[in-house]
């Protein structure tokens, strides 16, 4: 199943040509030391990625696999043209030796959707779906004089055609393909910029499409055993590390809470437990100081003054803006040591992470943390005749803002899946994991430049430092890094 996860979830970004752009968390599960079965959980899938992408990185994989690896045929069955005139990809696509791999990697997603079991309708509409949201990126709006409001251009009927009838049943109704024509420009003239409602159609689209196929995997992954027989487990979360680009954006600011979650659960088990248990055994011992990153923490979640917290109150407010929230930011955290106002006219922030400062740009924050989909998108989703646009939207209800899901340490914006009806919180995973055995795989990028063979020593010393791997190596080297059973050391 990796072939698929990685061409749904993963992408090129200026560190990484190939970085998972969501969390998984594996469950591989054991009955008398043999495997049974697995379960997979994904969370803070980058939805936003599919309509924009910064400088130097591109749209999911799927997107260029499919523009390699289709035949004409195909392309002209789901209304797609040449890769360069989509806004969605940045009219980017790549040399022929790269469209070259990008196909073989075509072949190893629809080998890997076949063997989960996907049926080859299903596989259509999959797809269907996804060429209809890269045409649906390039439908622009203009003014309609005669009513004062808000109509598709002239230029882009095209397009809203091509995005109508690309998935042909789907979004067929008694007057074919004119539904989706007259409902864009009036919803989003009634509710938000038409870009917005455009955009968001697009990544929600998307969004379903990987929550059921991760649920197909689930059932492909199932343990098949006697439901009274206890199973032993091993989890395995893979998450995207701390994040500092040129431009941050709300998701960066969702993946570094979670890297601040999981660095407080490090410092947790590497430092506080592991000294207090030498305290406890009366061994003579040097404490060790660590990085304690609570403060930021707080900062970020605390109730009711947090900055998720404001964030959530600022997005209930139909008239607050992304300014508000940002002058609410900063009388609210005025001398707090971990935040900074951005200086000059700049609309953003600063927050001293654990691993460095970052700057973020607020632009988009109320609007992605709404993460609202109008109630006549869903309704237009629901009546559709083709099964798996009904079963991606039928079940879903709208999900709680960021804030008010949070409990306990994590919660995170577009938290687990859409569609799984057993949907797993991060609160109950980091509940496995507080009692758990954990361990841990630190991840150092040698160099910037994403080249091989080079080791960028400041670049490294920067993460060892920042990772509180220096102080764990102390920890390790003077204390009690390994500890036999009694039964073990009896043996030996």
């Amino acid at each position: 199943v990796n072939p698929l996860l990685e061409a749904f979830g993963n992408a090129q970004t200026v560190m990484n040509d190939n970085s998972s752009r969501f969390g998984k968390y594996i469950q591989l599960r054991f009955q008398k030391n043999t495997v049974q079965g697995a379960k997979l959980s994904e969370y803070l899938l980058e939805k936003s990625r599919v309509v924009q992408q910064d400088t130097g990185e591109r749209n999911f994989h799927i997107f260029y696999y499919m523009f390699a690896g289709l035949s004409s045929e195909q392309k002209e069955m789901y209304g797609l043209l040449d890769p360069s005139l989509y806004r969605y990809i940045s009219g980017r696509f790549g040399t022929q030796e790269v469209a070259e791999c990008w196909k073989h990697k075509y072949q190893e997603v629809c080998n890997a959707l076949d063997m989960v079991g996907f049926q080859e309708q299903e596989q259509v509409d999959m797809q269907a779906i996804l060429a209809g949201v890269l045409s649906l990126g390039n439908v622009t709006f203009e003014p309609e004089e005669s009513k004062g409001s808000v109509k598709v251009s002239e230029a882009s009927q095209g397009w809203l055609k091509a995005a109508a009838v690309s998935h042909k049943k789907s979004w067929q109704k008694p007057n074919g393909y004119d539904v989706l024509p007259h409902w864009l420009p009036s919803v989003s003239c009634c509710c938000s910029p038409c870009a917005d409602a455009r955009d968001s159609i697009a990544k929600v689209a998307y969004g379903r499409v990987f929550g059921w196929i991760v649920c197909k995997i689930n059932e492909l992954l199932a343990e098949n055993v006697d439901p009274e027989v206890e199973l032993r487990e091993i989890g395995i979360l893979d998450i995207f590390g701390f994040e500092n680009f040129a431009m941050n954006r709300f998701e960066q600011l969702c993946i570094n809470l979670a890297n601040e979650q999981l660095q407080h659960f490090f410092n947790h088990h590497i430092f506080q437990l592991e000294q207090a248990a030498y305290k406890e055994e009366g061994l003579p011992w040097e404490t060790i100081t660590f990085n304690n990153n609570e403060p930021i923490l707080n900062l970020l979640l605390a109730k009711p003054l947090g900055l998720l917290s404001l964030l959530d109150e600022q997005s209930a407010f139909p008239q607050a803006t992304d300014k508000t929230f940002v002058d609410k930011l900063n009388s609210s955290f005025k001398g707090n040591l971990h935040f900074q106002p951005a200086r000059g006219h700049i609309l953003g922030f600063s927050i001293i992470h654990y691993a460095g400062k970052v700057q973020y740009a607020a632009g988009g924050f109320l609007e992605k943390n709404r993460d609202t989909l109008p109630a006549s998108v869903r309704k237009l989703f629901i009546s559709s005749i083709t099964p798996l646009l009904v079963l991606l939207h039928i079940h879903h209800e709208p999900r709680p803002t960021l804030a008010r899901v949070k409990c306990g340490l994590l919660w995170l914006d577009g938290l687990l899946l859409f569609l799984c009806p057993c949907q797993h919180s991060l609160m109950v995973l980091m509940e496995r994991m507080y009692s758990a055995n954990p361990h841990f795989v630190r991840c150092i990028k040698p160099n910037s430049q994403k080249e091989p063979g080079v080791l960028d020593n400041q670049v490294v010393l920067m993460q060892l430092r920042y990772n509180g791997l220096l102080e764990t190596i102390r920890i390790r080297r003077d204390g009690f890094s390994w500890r036999p059973s009694f039964e073990e050391f009896a043996e030996r």
